[in-house]
């Protein structure tokens, strides 16, 4: 996956809108809010590697725009907290990576003007910010991801997530989504002569949304 990958997408999504807006003579609406949850997060590794998840935050704004009857677009730029969590009798490892990260959705919905369940899917483009480590690993135990730096920050992956939500019309939109975003950039060297062939970021959110109109 590469920018004008992303680029691409994020056009046809956009077009789509354009074309089912144009056939339904639907009258488009504009909704901007936050939204806040949790994650469990893990790392793709080749070879592979024992891990359990690493859990953390994501918080962040959200621009969602409706040009059709069940199909819009979803923008969104979060704060989120990945990485991987290592435990054994030996020893115990966790790595948590904090990224920037700006989703480019396309948003289909069913139901009604109040209740509706609606499904996101789209590239997601992300940068890591900064990293902790929590280890007890020794010098002996060390393995070169233990204390590898990140190589490639900027991050490429495909979200998918599904919710429900309530329009309560004067005090907002409020949704609940579950999310996946799946990995396709390795943030690790991946040569055939490095340590690993894959280290790509698995990532699981669970959030709550809060949207108003912004006007149609």
């Amino acid at each position: 996956m590469n920018y004008r990958k992303v680029i691409i997408l994020f056009i046809l999504f956009v077009s789509a809108n354009s074309v089912f807006g144009q056939v339904n003579y639907f009258v488009p609406d504009y909704g901007v809010g936050v939204r806040g949850g949790a994650t469990a997060s893990w790392v793709s590794f080749s070879p592979s590697v024992a891990q359990s998840s690493t859990y953390g935050l994501q918080a962040g704004g959200v621009f969602r725009y409706v040009s059709a009857k069940y199909f819009g677009v979803q923008v969104e730029a979060n704060f989120t907290q990945r990485g991987w969590t290592e435990q054994s009798d030996a020893y115990t490892y966790t790595r948590q990576l904090n990224y920037v990260e700006v989703p480019f959705l396309s948003h289909i919905y069913f139901g009604g003007k109040v209740f509706r369940w609606f499904f996101n899917l789209g590239p997601s483009v992300s940068y890591q910010i900064s990293d902790n480590v929590e280890s007890t690993v020794t010098n002996a135990q060390q393995k070169p991801r233990h204390t590898m730096a990140v190589k490639n920050r900027l991050d490429y992956a495909i979200a998918v997530g599904t919710g429900f939500e309530f329009n309560t019309k004067r005090a907002g939109i409020y949704q609940l989504e579950a999310r996946y975003s799946f990995g396709l950039g390795d943030m690790f060297p991946n040569s055939a002569t490095d340590d690993y062939r894959r280290s790509s970021n698995q990532n699981l959110s669970l959030c709550l949304g809060l949207l108003f109109n912004a006007g149609k």
